[in-house]
């Protein structure tokens, strides 16, 4: 297997003058998919998709057409996938050719064999189908598929479907508006993310879109949290800005780099590239400070949410003592790495740096209290580079049952 052709400087890419109508540069779309799977794993799955324009108001829009592959053969440019893309592109008008940028879970060995692998239509000869309509609709397919009917239905394609999607190790958006070019929409970017993206593909057309590789995966759900952040963020950063939301699916297809943009004819292309990896949790904290409210759906997420305020202690008695501080930590159990505990530890940090605050303490005191407290949570010393002003010491003073003034109120 050949490895994708780098270059000093950049990719090594065909020129959009190279091609014309329907052909793919292959080069660009070989660069493209060995960055988002690693050419090290040329058994990774990769769904590339040919996507239907916008429709015309009125009209409906067209369905995707999708060919499952692996990264090795889009590597090794296979003969029989370049022509199966070509052909597709050649008889549908006007359509791109896209990837879906999060990888599939390995396909069942058995898909195909259930009726919920199938969709089923909603309507059918104009009337509206109930759903034991539809079921039986889907058990016919089903039945057809499995006896070997060559007028059967195909069952859903595999990795077309959010149910369908691993864990996520890509971010990436699209934002632009008139008189806005790459270099704004690049600035931008870095605006909201902190660094420069991983890698950015010129579309063909007026969009720049952007990708960062994630240090570690996360899974579908806070993926969707992560992208509703980053959609926030550039909204209030520029609110003028035409942030493309849609891009929070995990199953979302975007531009494949080698394609040709239907309007312009240009070839989509790698426009830059570094080594940017950003560390999931850093991020998430950064684009909360960005937002000035909460952003609808975030907050249920598995990440870090959005802290209440909570009313400064000289509000609920007189400030505490560092005994006090400490007699709290023994009411309060001990956090751990891996247990799903990051949103109640970020609030258990916020509160402990306030209380110590207000008690004349340092930022090191805290630590200590916090590393001693919590030895499971392997990354506590990270939390420390973050200013949570948003989280007073009434964090931590809930999380012990109360400020000192009261419970000492109700002891005997």
């Amino acid at each position: 297997m050949k490895n994708p052709p780098f270059v000093a400087g950049g990719f090594q890419q065909e020129t959009s003058a190279q091609f014309t109508g329907t052909a793919v540069a292959w080069s660009p779309a070989r660069c493209h998919v060995a960055i988002l799977r690693s050419a090290s794993r040329p058994d990774s799955l990769v769904l590339l998709s040919l996507f239907p324009p916008k429709a015309a108001p009125g009209e409906r829009r067209g369905w995707n057409a999708y060919h499952l592959t692996t990264t090795g053969k889009v590597l090794e440019v296979c003969p029989r996938l370049v022509k199966a893309i070509a052909t597709d592109l050649a008889t549908r008008s006007g359509y791109s050719l896209g990837v879906v940028v999060n990888e599939p879970l390995p396909q069942p060995i058995d898909w195909g064999s259930s009726p919920d692998h199938f969709s089923a239509p909603r309507v059918k000869d104009g009337q509206a189908l109930s759903a034991a309509q539809q079921q039986a609709e889907r058990e016919r397919r089903a039945h057809a598929w499995n006896i070997g009917d060559p007028r059967a239905c195909h069952p859903r394609q595999w990795g077309a479907s959010i149910d369908h999607i691993g864990p996520c190790q890509w971010l990436f958006a699209e934002c632009d508006r008139d008189g806005m070019g790459p270099a704004d929409q690049l600035a931008l970017a870095a605006a909201v993310f902190g660094v420069e993206p991983t890698f950015s593909v010129h579309t063909g057309g007026k969009s720049i879109h952007c990708y960062w590789r994630l240090a570690e995966s996360v899974s579908p759900e806070r993926f969707v949290v992560l992208q509703k952040l980053v959609f926030a963020s550039y909204q209030h950063l520029d609110p003028g800005c035409s942030v493309d939301r849609s891009l929070a699916k995990p199953n979302q297809v975007m531009r494949l780099a080698g394609g040709p943009h239907p309007r312009t004819g240009e070839i989509a292309s790698i426009h830059g590239a570094s080594n940017t990896v950003i560390d999931a949790d850093a991020l998430e904290a950064r684009l909360l400070e960005l937002v000035p409210h909460p952003v609808p759906g975030a907050q249920r997420g598995p990440g870090l949410r959005r802290p209440q305020r909570v009313p400064l202690p000289s509000q609920r008695g007189p400030a505490p003592t560092m005994e006090q501080i400490r007699d709290a930590l023994t009411q309060i159990p001990a956090f751990a790495s891996g247990q799903g505990q990051r949103p109640e530890f970020v609030r258990f940090v916020g509160g402990l740096r306030g209380a110590v605050a207000d008690t004349g303490g340092t930022e090191q005191q805290a630590l200590d209290l916090a590393l001693g407290h919590s030895p499971g949570v392997i990354d506590a010393e990270d939390y420390w580079r973050y200013d949570w002003t948003r989280i007073s010491a009434g964090s931590l003073w809930h999380l012990a049952g109360g400020h000192p003034s009261k419970r000492q109120q109700v002891r005997p």
